[in-house]
């Protein structure tokens, strides 16, 4: 078996816990308080670059116990101290995810930049070592397919979602953000322009198939405005509903 050099902040896999935290908000121009309760997990990232320590960083900033492999010794240094622990290992070899105990992780981000055949591998590795979710990132449609086939819970292709959000923003300039929900449902955020200032929310859904999920005016959230609702200038609208009800609405406005 190859040799495995661990750097790690904390000497021992801590168990998953329960943790919770506190998010202040302001609703209505009232001050509120809502403690939610979070279930602090145990991730793995296979793969350090760019878009693997980014995926490593946020997990852990998030307040989740977070190992973060990669055969470059480099990389691994780097972030040796973000991390809650940081391994040099090769994937390829069968033994490495065994001794590392990869099975006992909640989910792991196989994020391994070109090498096809070592994300083919760790997939499989995981998913027969019992982890519950494994997202691996795929580089052709080709190689999508053979990682669905092997198990993967998710592919992920950053470029090419990227290049169609960002394409998506470049021909719909007022929409800030938006998320699918399903194959069809989508949620919406968008800039008003001036010349939605003023104007009700009836005026501006206009009885499309939509519905106003929330105003942002300034630093407070306004959920489920009634029609009644007059814009003003810098409001930023949420809405749901059916991609093409919603590209006929925003290409009206």
């Amino acid at each position: 078996m190859k040799k495995l050099r661990r750097i790690s902040r904390n000497p021992s896999l801590v168990c998953a816990t329960i943790f919770s935290y506190t998010t202040s908000f302001t609703l209505h121009g009232v001050r509120g308080t809502v403690a939610r309760m979070v279930e602090k997990q145990q991730f793995i990232v296979i793969g350090l670059g760019i878009f693997g320590a980014t995926v490593a960083r946020e997990l852990t900033r998030l307040g989740h116990e977070v190992l973060g492999i990669d055969s470059d010794e480099n990389r691994v240094d780097r972030l040796s101290e973000e991390l809650t622990h940081a391994v040099i290992a090769d994937v390829t070899d069968e033994n490495a995810l065994v001794e590392l105990n990869a099975g006992s992780y909640d989910a792991a981000v196989v994020a391994i930049g070109r090498n096809v055949e070592a994300t083919m591998l760790a997939t499989l590795q995981l998913c027969e070592l019992g982890v519950e979710k494994v997202w691996a990132k795929a580089l052709t449609h080709q190689h999508h397919r053979i990682l669905e086939r092997l198990g993967a819970t998710r592919i992920i292709a950053p470029e090419h979602e990227m290049g169609i959000r960002i394409s998506q923003e470049l021909n719909y300039p007022m929409v800030h953000d938006y998320l699918g929900l399903d194959d069809d449902y989508f949620i919406v955020d968008f800039h008003t322009t001036e010349d939605l200032i003023d104007k009700t929310i009836g005026e501006i859904i206009n009885g499309e198939p939509v519905e106003a999920l929330v105003v942002k005016r300034m630093k407070e959230a306004h959920p489920h405005p009634d029609h009644s609702w007059k814009i003003r200038n810098g409001d930023r609208i949420v809405l749901g509903g059916q991609l093409e009800d919603l590209r006929d609405l925003v290409n009206r406005l």
